[in-house]
């Protein structure tokens, strides 16, 4: 069998971050997975699948080897037996119940939203104003 290279690097790409974002999978947790897997195939069309048990979790990371810059192009992550909504299900795609893990939550940045209500309440406080105003004289 094809020895497996042992890049350090990882590049994820557009796909790979949605089927994460959607799935609630982490970047550190594709690292794991790809870094030290439980198992790992090479597929037929060149490809790598690396599977690991993260979280409790059997994370599936499916990359491409790109050896001139010695990384992986990470091409699409899945974890094994829940659907895209994170729910979970059996083999053949049957519905077993609700998710198990929480979905990985974006981080928003506070001070941006204080300013955008500022520039809201500034905005409707005027827009009454010039109201009052036109109904008023």
């Amino acid at each position: 069998m094809y020895p497996i290279p042992k890049y350090t690097r990882v590049t994820l790409s557009k796909h790979a971050v949605e089927r994460m974002q959607l799935r609630a999978i982490t970047e550190d947790m594709v690292n794991q997975a790809i870094r030290d897997p439980d198992r790992a195939y090479l597929e037929d069309d060149g490809d790598t699948k690396f599977i690991r048990k993260v979280n409790g979790v059997n994370l599936h990371v499916v990359c491409k080897p790109l050896p001139d810059e010695s990384k992986w192009l990470v091409k699409s992550t899945w974890v094994r037996g829940e659907d895209d909504q994170g729910n979970r299900v059996d083999r053949y795609g049957r519905y077993q119940g609700k998710r198990r893990r929480a979905a990985a939550k974006t981080p928003r940045p506070a001070m941006a939203g204080m300013l955008l209500n500022g520039f809201l309440i500034a905005t409707v406080m005027i827009l009454i104003g010039v109201l009052l105003y036109f109904f008023l004289r």
